[in-house]
């Protein structure tokens, strides 16, 4: 899972990951974002205004957005 993660972490630095990774903004009302590390596990992160992001949650679906 670390190597998927880290994976991502590049992606997401480099662009839009692409549209396997179903990336989505969550409509929380915060800056949450979502995407997928494979087809059980999610990174949930929080968007900043300053633009930096900060890891909320990576888990199994339904878990990691429990924590939203």
């Amino acid at each position: 899972m670390k190597r998927e993660l880290a994976k991502v972490v590049d992606e997401l630095l480099a662009g839009a990951p692409p549209p396997g990774r179903r990336y989505e903004k969550l409509r929380t009302g915060r800056n949450l974002h979502s995407v997928r590390l494979n087809r059980q596990y999610r990174f949930v992160f929080l968007v900043r205004e300053n633009g930096n992001a900060v890891p909320v949650a990576v888990g199994p679906h339904d878990e990691a957005y429990r924590v939203v």
